[in-house]
């Protein structure tokens, strides 16, 4: 039986999904912190929004950004303050306002699992040909933008 394109895109995602979540939760001095899909997914979110804005991002903008409720992600926000991976800073504009950063901790945590992510996708893509790799990139440049 013949698997449809469909298929096999479906089966490399969850494989590459659960080699690089593996990879990720198994660095040698990785605590043992049990983070849920969604904590993961913010972490990454507010790595990549404090590039543009290192004084920290509000709680209602990460609401938008990961199409969630601000409740919701309020107590996401909890969940992970508590493990020491994120904090909460008044805003030095407005008192009332708070604005949430990875903690120090928190940003080698991601630091470290981008750095080994990235260690595994240059070995993945070593067993392709430079030709090989320019198609599946670009290939994959062009999914992640049709998302």
């Amino acid at each position: 039986m013949k698997k449809t394109d469909a298929v096999i895109l479906r089966q490399s995602i969850a494989k590459l999904h659960d080699l690089f979540r593996e990879t990720a939760t198994s660095l040698p001095d990785m605590p043992n912190i049990d983070i849920s899909v969604r904590e993961n997914r913010i972490l990454a979110l507010i790595c990549m929004m404090t590039e543009e804005k290192p004084e920290g991002i509000a709680l209602k903008e990460l609401a938008t950004a990961m199409k969630l409720a601000p409740a919701t992600v309020s107590e996401l926000v909890d969940n992970l303050v508590n493990k020491n991976l994120l904090v909460r800073v008044q805003n030095p504009n407005d008192r009332r306002a708070i604005q949430i950063t990875l903690s120090q901790y928190g940003q080698k945590l991601v630091d470290d699992s981008l750095r080994s992510i990235d260690d595994l996708c240059e070995k993945l893509l070593s067993g392709l040909s430079p030709a090989e790799q320019k198609a599946l990139l670009g290939g994959l440049s062009k999914v992640a933008d049709g998302l």
